[in-house]
């Protein structure tokens, strides 16, 4: 694809040097102009952007063949997407000084990979290309200063997950670059990630715009085939041919057998290619592929299990961690994401797998040489891509039907226990993320062990914070009650990280209780309850209709009764002015 379409950095501007972010920042020799962001420690860590695909073995390729789905490998080169990469372009050209542009789309939509595509077509073309992480904990003996180069007048700033960021960490970030502008004249783009638009956007977007004089906007990443020419079966062979070669199999004379792909859990790229990987891992071993889309998770995971089998049993160099030990410490690497190797020992711990640092850290030694972790200062990397990590979680808790052998009885008390034992600001919040994730897909998970988890420690999924609240309060069908139990740990008064998980369980429970109600002042307080909590998380235009309801209610009962409904119906009448 060419690459000329993607804008040159505006002419005149001849900004160079490093831009850092961190505590206390002392720099020297540096040529050209420097750029302090902030002297404070910011929740996040910048980067520079790296789109050059990592090579994986043939080896790897063949024992663990889940590694070629990883999008940093970029096995299967990237296709199609022409009408979404004309709109990012068009974006890119805006005369906005500073803009973010949310793009959101299922887990396994090729998210990833389109930002990997941009990345690279923006950095031959000059700009400065950053990569922004979330740090909610720092690591311990870590310099928190982070630096990227700035070799030109323009950046984009790639935010994976932005929608497990809390509302006030983006904001800080968007703040730092709107003064990298004004103080730099940088033109800056924002390009945020994110599986959902939910309550959470708009909660930000509205201060970015109102607070921040940053332009924003979205757009949902469709199906692949609504994106481009390329269509399924198109692509299922394309992605066959690149894991053969991976493996160096040679592929059958007749061409892959392509499997029926109409069903919409396959418009995920990503579900398109876990069945390529599977068929030609099928195929190299003689045996029948499998084609349904939890029947390739479970297929995949466990070639998992066998690789964990192999370093076991192998001749030279061992692991001493038995595969069942191994497959209990990728759930919990799952659940925790990298950490420091401290907090790992005792996630072990929490999760009831070990009781001493000695056993801990054999463990980890050996899980760090079946998943290598890419930064070095950590360890518990997870299983990826999300989407096989959450199957793991879900076809190793019972409950399911999926006939996957990975069932395993001690996984919602390990899954449970590493939450509700977990310290303050350490992995919970992410475990409570991931099961979260795990749970919209599975429902047998949402009903097992999240939904008791959320009723008897709602405290600690508060503390997960707003945007995976909302989306708990999103899942299909999710029972009222388990809202309840998270409704009086809200805030009463706005709260910029949670006004949005207030928003949605106030929609869900609204609804709910207008079904079970027919006394009018309760109705009343529940349209204005509604009404305040929208307007809070910026919705402004949707809390309109529940505040003209409620005022409208409370105007016929002052009517009946002036002296007991009147305060209640200048209160109304005040929040709708």
């Amino acid at each position: 694809m060419s690459r000329r379409w993607w804008p040159q950095p505006a002419a005149g501007q001849v900004v160079t040097g490093s831009v850092a972010f961190g505590d206390i920042i002392q720099i020297s020799h540096v040529d050209g102009d420097v750029t302090v962001i902030s002297p404070d420690r910011p929740p996040y860590r910048v980067s520079a952007a790296d789109s050059a695909p990592a090579p994986v073995s043939v080896v790897k390729a063949r024992s663990q063949p889940s590694r070629l789905l990883l999008a940093h490998h970029q096995v299967v080169p990237f296709t199609g997407r022409k009408r979404t990469l004309d709109a990012l372009a068009e974006w890119m050209r805006g005369g906005e000084p500073v803009a973010a542009r949310l793009v959101h789309g299922a887990g396994g939509q090729g998210k990833t990979r389109l930002a990997a595509e941009v990345t690279a077509q923006c950095a031959a073309a000059g700009w400065a290309v950053w990569k922004v992480t979330h740090t909610p904990t720092p690591v311990s003996g870590v310099v928190t200063v982070s630096r990227a180069e700035l070799p030109g007048a323009a950046v984009l700033a790639v935010v994976d997950y932005a929608d497990r960021w809390p509302a006030s960490a983006l904001l800080a970030l968007l703040t730092q670059l709107r003064d990298l502008h004004a103080r730099a004249g940088t033109r800056v783009r924002v390009l945020m990630l994110a599986r959902s638009d939910g309550y959470w956007w708009p909660a930000v977007a509205n201060r970015a715009e109102g607070d921040l004089d940053v332009d924003t906007d979205q757009m949902a990443l469709p199906p692949l085939a609504a994106d481009s020419d390329d269509d399924r079966s198109g692509l299922f062979t394309a992605a066959a041919d690149r894991f053969a070669t991976a493996m160096e199999l040679t592929p059958p004379a007749g061409g892959w057998p392509v499997p029926q792909l109409t069903a919409p859990s396959y418009g995920q790229v990503l579900a398109v290619h876990m069945t390529a990987l599977a068929a030609v891992h099928a195929y190299r071993h003689h045996q029948a592929p499998p084609t349904d889309p939890g029947a390739v998770s479970a297929y995949l995971l466990r070639r998992e299990q066998a690789h964990w089998q192999h370093l076991h049993t192998r001749a030279e160099a061992p692991l001493r961690t038995p595969p069942e030990m191994m497959h209990r410490t990728v759930l919990a690497a799952t659940l925790t994401g990298s950490q420091p190797r401290a907090v790992a020992r005792h996630a072990l711990n929490c999760a009831g797998f070990t009781d001493t640092t000695q056993a801990a850290d054999q463990i980890i030694d050996d899980h760090t040489i079946c998943y290598p972790p890419t930064d070095t200062r950590t360890v518990f990397a997870p299983l990826h891509p999300d989407r096989l990590g959450e199957d793991l979680i879900a076809l190793t808790t019972p409950g399911h039907t999926n006939n996957s052998r990975l069932e395993r009885d001690w996984a919602p008390d390990a899954v449970t226990g590493m939450i509700t034992n977990a310290p303050s600001s350490a992995w919970g919040a992410t475990a409570i993320t991931v099961l979260v994730e795990t749970a919209r897909r599975w429902p047998h998970v949402a009903t097992g062990v999240l939904y008791p988890l959320v009723r008897q420690h709602p405290e600690q999924v508060i503390a997960a914070g707003g945007s995976t609240v909302t989306r708990l309060a999103g899942i299909p069908g999710i029972d009222p009650a388990v809202l309840q139990a998270l409704e009086p740990l809200l805030p009463a008064d706005r709260h910029i990280d949670l006004d949005i998980a207030a928003a949605a369980i106030t929609t869900t429970l609204t609804a709910h209780r207008l079904a079970h109600t027919t006394n009018p002042a309760e109705q009343a307080e529940l349209h204005a309850e509604h009404a305040y909590r929208l307007a809070n998380a910026g919705r402004r235009q949707e809390a309109l209709p529940p505040a003209e309801e409620a005022v409208a209610i409370r105007r016929r009962l002052a009517e009946a009764n002036p002296a007991a409904y009147l305060p209640d119906l200048a209160t109304s009448l005040n929040n709708l002015g």
